[in-house]
């Protein structure tokens, strides 16, 4: 986990450098990670925790549908870096699909949880569910799922 931890401060402090006022800059410097498990050479599981914050609100005061997709999209994605290693996803590879169910909004100040699963990872494609509950009741926030399609250049199996 503590790997996982060290990986995706280092990639997101690369990004803030380059981008200094990028648009997910308050949710990077809060998101923490609290559960990370390689289940199997292709699957794994993370869980990662942050507070809603003014600043991906909509119009209505709730976490707008972009922001969430966006936090998904990163979480999903780092959570490959369980499985990678040398000519299999390494890159973390690059989005062919991210198809967002949002089912309740969030509010100011709830506490969410973002759950990731690897379902398959393959040569070329890999699936991977997020989900994003909320922490004081378990209420279902949103659901993804996120195909990704492999772009290392000596992907193997």
């Amino acid at each position: 986990m503590e790997q996982l931890r060290t990986a995706f401060k280092s990639i997101f402090a690369a990004v803030l450098e380059r981008t200094p006022q990028h648009f997910l800059k308050t949710w990077i410097e809060t998101v923490e990670l609290v559960s990370a498990q390689k289940l199997t050479e292709t699957t794994a599981r993370t869980v990662w925790r942050f507070k809603v914050q003014p600043e991906y609100f909509n119009p209505a005061g709730t976490l707008h549908g972009g922001a969430q997709a966006a936090f998904l999209d990163v979480c999903t994605s780092c959570t490959l870096l369980l499985i990678s290693r040398p000519g299999f996803w390494m890159t973390n590879g690059s989005t062919r699909t991210l198809n967002v169910t949002y089912i309740r909004p969030a509010m100011d100040g709830d506490v969410v949880r973002l759950e990731c699963e690897i379902v398959h990872a393959g040569k070329r494609l890999a699936l991977i569910l997020g989900k994003l509950v909320r922490e004081r009741d378990g209420a279902v926030i949103s659901t993804c799922e996120h195909n990704k399609y492999n772009v290392d250049a000596d992907s193997k199996m």
